[in-house]
């Protein structure tokens, strides 16, 4: 049985009070997880094979080099989360610092957001995993052509990127743009900036990675709902996890407060006046975060995974999410790798956004884990030698 939304809150409430203190770094106060942290902070390096492979840089200069103001790291160890903390500023020029309650657009780490929303209703019985999800929609369907008729549009293919759906990802909207709905966008109707959502080959036939199916998705959790896919989101996983930070709201309200703000490949600022940009296609792109919130969804899939009492998912649900859908590397909305051995599979995803880029990963057999959140447009390189300084100083 999975435990109720209240008795959930409670015990991450109490969670946090033992394992966080309430101060902007996050950290465990004891010399072992300072030591890694130092670590961690100054044992950057590059690829491995490269000229730079042995060099040693210090994070703040990382973070010049890639001309990215602002990042922020948490790190689960042993199903627990570790220590987080924040680097940088905000917006380059500011004094704003980051902190561990700045949010930023996580691009489409969304998508493991998403999921978890849609399991929730998969796990209550209101939705299908294999089942036509035109059953399941009323004022818009997936259009019927020969490829439908071979195989249906199914949510387990759907979030694998096996069901056959266009459209690959979505452009970001600047201040003073009007953003279109859930349905506009599926049909390129109105501020719509995509081509229409549609099956242009036999679903479960092959992978092809789409945002586009994934605001079908969307669609199918705010029809199921009643409710936008913000609002549906926070009653099915903000809550219960004590995501309190989290939002899928877009344009995100400047009152919700320490909002990291975007910057393009020069480290500038950009999407003025406001300082950032809207993602109206909630699911696939628009969740707005930080990483000690988004640690806590990595943890509750983790101990789902593991069958703990009472946990977020059913453990059926749970192994079924963390298992390949073929032809596809994804499982329910992860992509799942073996990297580190086959006794210890670990599910992850990168997320891209224009003046975003974040990473988030959970490792199944030994509970550990990282998300990284950045606010610069070249923040993918960044994430890369964080994740190698992060993986050496925790002993991965």
């Amino acid at each position: 049985m999975r435990m109720s939304v209240a008795v959930w809150s409670g015990v991450i409430v109490s969670l946090l009070a033992v394992l966080v203190p309430s101060s902007p770094s996050q950290v465990v106060e004891d010399l072992p997880n300072q030591k890694r942290i130092r670590e961690f902070e100054t044992g950057l390096r590059g690829p491995t094979g490269t000229t730079d492979e042995n060099a040693r840089w210090k994070l703040e200069d990382r973070m010049a080099y890639h001309q990215v103001p602002g990042v922020s790291v948490a790190v689960i160890r042993d199903g627990r989360l570790a220590w987080a903390k924040g680097y940088g500023v905000r917006q380059k020029g500011s004094k704003g610092s980051i902190d561990t309650q700045t949010v930023f657009s996580v691009g489409s780490v969304s998508k493991v957001g998403a999921a978890a929303a849609t399991l929730r209703l998969v796990d209550d019985g209101d939705l299908e995993l294999d089942q036509d999800v035109n059953e399941f929609l009323e004022d818009w369907k997936v259009p019927d052509n020969d490829y439908t008729q071979d195989a249906p549009v199914t949510l387990r293919r759907i979030m694998s990127h096996t069901a056959g759906l266009t459209v690959h990802g979505f452009q970001d909207f600047q201040p003073g743009e009007r953003l279109p709905t859930t349905l506009e966008i599926l049909d390129s109707e109105g501020p719509a900036k995509n081509d229409p959502v549609l099956v242009d080959y036999v679903p479960g036939t092959r992978f092809r990675y789409s945002g586009g199916g994934t605001t079908v998705e969307q669609l199918i959790v705010e029809e199921v709902m009643g409710v936008g896919f913000d609002k549906a989101a926070k009653e099915l996983v903000f809550v219960p996890l004590g995501m309190n930070r989290s939002s899928y709201e877009n344009p995100l309200p400047e009152s919700h407060g320490n909002i990291a703000k975007a910057h393009d490949s020069e480290g500038q600022p950009r999407a003025l006046p406001r300082g950032y940009e809207a993602m109206p296609e909630a699911a696939a792109s628009g969740l707005w975060t930080t990483p000690s919130d988004f640690a806590l969804l990595v943890i509750a899939l983790i101990d789902s995974f593991h069958g703990e009492q009472e946990a977020f998912l059913s453990q059926s649900l749970a192994k079924d999410m963390m298992t390949r859908v073929a032809p596809s590397e994804y499982g329910l909305g992860p992509e799942l790798d073996d990297g580190l051995g086959s006794d210890n599979p670990r599910f992850q995803h990168g997320g891209s956004n224009e003046s975003y880029k974040a990473w988030m990963e959970g490792h199944l057999g030994t509970r550990n884990g990282l998300v990284v959140f950045t606010n610069g447009a070249q923040g993918a390189r960044l994430i890369a030698e964080i994740r190698r300084s992060v993986a050496t100083a925790e002993e991965w």
